[in-house]
């Protein structure tokens, strides 16, 4: 499941803004690092403070709700649907249909921008950005990512030995990563991309370029999107299954 259905879900069932936007972190951790791996074991405070308990609540709706997304038929046959569609439509861009996961989930959030409006999910995502800037997001962040990634004192490199690439030195890169990544989600053009055939094959020529994929031909480009297009009421009826049926998490 893409960022924007995890905001959604975790503020419907958890009733927090800040919970909404502590569901979107570990997608946009991942941008920032690829070895963000968040999990309901981190450690983390007794009595964490109230902002942050709710960050806390969020990345843990994420996790469980993934787990539960990837094995439902929302998502396993949405996904047949549009790798069997890629695969048809021959656009000859390398390894296109190993992108139909994540393709789909955006094509998912698509359909919740066309349900619910652009400007009501901006609002609620700049509120939430807002509401854990700062203190809460970095505590997040060394929880789920950096105290579990240092080395025990025992395990510490000495200090002839250059950091390794998990190094908590690498955190002040990570944290300015994530600052444009939220920064441009606040904008609003990331977002709306998500409405349209042509916006999502431009979300995928992104996706694919950190991977060192080409760019689309703008042929490549229009055929994908016109194939999006004609998925647009499939995508729909799956976000409907999808509202219905994902279990309600409330911890």
């Amino acid at each position: 499941m893409n960022f924007l259905l995890h905001r959604h879900l975790a503020a419907r069932d958890l009733g927090s803004v800040a919970a909404g936007a502590g569901a979107m972190l570990p997608d946009l951790w991942r941008m920032a690092d690829r070895r963000v791996r968040p999990s309901r074991a981190a450690d983390r405070p007794a009595a964490p403070p109230p902002r942050l308990a709710e960050v806390l609540a969020g990345i843990d709706h994420h996790v469980a709700l993934d787990r539960w997304f990837h094995a439902a038929p929302v998502f396993v046959d949405g996904e047949r649907r549009l790798a069997d569609a890629l695969r048809g439509a021959s656009l000859g861009a390398p390894r296109l249909v190993l992108f139909a996961h994540v393709l789909w989930e955006m094509c998912l959030d698509g359909a919740l921008l066309r349900r619910t409006g652009l400007a009501p999910v901006l609002d609620a995502l700049r509120a939430g950005l807002v509401a854990i800037e700062g203190a809460p997001t970095e505590a997040a962040a060394s929880i789920h990512h950096f105290e579990r990634r240092a080395p025990s004192p025992a395990d510490a490199p000495s200090p002839a030995v250059a950091p390794s690439s998990t190094s908590v030195a690498d955190r002040p890169a990570f944290e300015a990563r994530l600052r444009r990544i939220c920064d441009e989600l606040a904008r609003g053009p990331w977002i709306a991309g998500y409405q349209d055939g042509a916006g999502l094959a431009r979300r995928l020529a992104g996706v694919r370029s950190r991977f060192g994929m080409p760019p689309f031909t703008p042929e490549q480009h229009a055929r994908l999107a016109a194939l999006l297009d004609g998925l647009t009421a499939a995508a729909d009826d799956a976000l409907d299954d999808l509202l219905r049926t994902a279990p309600i998490r409330t911890g």
